[in-house]
């Protein structure tokens, strides 16, 4: 009786013992595997936001405009204004920075002292500019860093100018695609960019 008793212990014992064992190793399987599928999960999103990125450089036509870059920089009060046409042209080429479109055929980078330059010379200016107020829109909410409607901008003024036909855009540059297209056609690096290009509601 007393071996049947032990035997018993024993083979309860080894029961309670595998049972454990194979209730710990389920629970190790499923985290492993919960993991493993996190990862390969997370990894993939990674994979889709690099495909996702498109680099909004034009190789055709992109270059940096340095001649009209130097005339608004190096333009001071008191001195001749630009034409009409000129202006619609350098703002129209400091847009190609935060937009996509299938063709930008010069580029002027962005900065809050050519903003400011080209408010001043249009309002001291206004009589010589046919849609001055078009400008002013443009370059007051690009001073105050909105850059939402950015792509209207570049548009209005293509029509404007009415001999434009391709190079039409098409929407907004991400932060990314910006960082990127600075890099490559004004040879800078920065870490993030001038302004907010989220759409205003």
């Amino acid at each position: 009786m007393k071996s049947i008793r032990v035997l018993g212990l024993v083979v309860l014992t080894a029961l309670l013992s595998i049972g454990s064992t194979y209730l710990f190793l389920e629970k190790n399987y499923e985290k492993e595997t919960s993991i493993v599928v996190e990862n390969v999960v997370d990894s993939s999103s990674k994979e889709d936001e690099k495909k996702e990125f498109v680099s909004t450089v034009d190789y055709t036509f992109g270059w940096e405009n340095n001649f009209h870059s130097n005339m608004i920089d190096e333009w001071k009060i008191g001195n001749e204004p630009f034409v009409d046409n000129l202006v619609e042209e350098v703002i129209q080429q400091m847009a190609h920075q935060k937009i996509i479109a299938d063709e930008k055929e010069s580029s002027i980078m962005i900065t809050p002292e050519r903003t400011d330059i080209l408010i001043q010379m249009v309002e001291e200016n206004k009589d010589k500019y046919e849609h001055y107020e078009t400008y002013l829109d443009i370059l007051k909410r690009w001073k105050k860093g909105d850059f939402s409607k950015v792509d209207n901008d570049h548009n209005a003024l293509m029509s404007i100018q009415g001999s434009k036909t391709g190079g039409v855009a098409t929407g907004i540059a991400t932060e990314e695609q910006e960082i990127h297209y600075i890099f490559q056609v004004f040879a800078k690096e920065v870490d993030e960019v001038f302004g907010s290009t989220e759409k205003q509601n």
